[in-house]
């Protein structure tokens, strides 16, 4: 009786912390979509707490339990689209002798396009690249596993100089395409890229 009022306890503290855990989740979404909206509408730097909680329909002391400002808030979603980032190119099989090129390109325009008020808020904010330098820092993650698992030999010297071209290149398109407001589909957008970088991996895979 004792192990089954026990474990019954145990149940029910799993439970209490799975609901805090989804009310959490659920405030913190309606924050992040509520900076979203307020970024399509005014400069990042003149967002407030207020504005935030008013547009969440929230009140400020929610908002400070979480963060400390504003920029607390946008970090941690840009963290958040960040880490999704990583986890889909993470997915994505390299393996020697296959074609990897198109499925890397192709999965990162379908992100952007599937992710696209996201991306638009947060790689357009005028006040920040942070969220830029995040996304490159993690294709720079993922082009030296490309080369570890191809076994490919690269100068040292000029290795950096290949991921930083590939990468930044890469991201000036992303903005241009969301800038322009995607008029091209993300398959042409995949083939217009691979046009662009498959000389660059010709370089790399003589």
């Amino acid at each position: 009786m004792e192990k089954e009022a026990g474990r019954k306890k145990d149940w029910e503290r799993i439970n209490t912390m799975e609901k805090v855990d989804r009310r959490i989740k659920r405030t913190k979404t309606m924050m992040w979509e509520a900076l979203m909206d307020l970024m399509d509408e005014m400069p990042f730097g003149s967002i407030t707490a207020k504005d935030i909680t008013s547009r969440a329909d929230l009140n400020r002391a929610t908002f400070y339990l979480h963060y400390n400002n504003v920029f607390e808030l946008l970090d941690e979603l840009e963290n958040e689209v960040a880490g999704s980032f990583s986890q889909m190119l993470e997915k994505i099989e390299i393996k020697r002798g296959a074609a990897w090129e198109y499925p890397v390109v192709g999965q990162i325009c379908s992100f952007i396009t599937d992710n696209q008020r996201l991306c638009r808020c947060l790689l357009l904010n005028p006040r920040s690249d942070r969220f830029a330098k995040k996304l490159t820092e993690i294709m720079k993650r993922k082009g030296m596993q490309v080369k570890q698992e191809m076994g490919l030999e690269i100068d040292p010297m000029k290795e950096e100089y290949i991921h930083q071209f590939i990468a930044c290149g890469a991201m000036g398109m992303v903005k241009q395409w969301l800038l322009e407001g995607m008029p091209m589909s993300k398959e042409k957008m995949t083939e217009f890229a691979m046009q662009i970088i498959r000389p660059i991996f010709n370089i790399l895979l003589p």
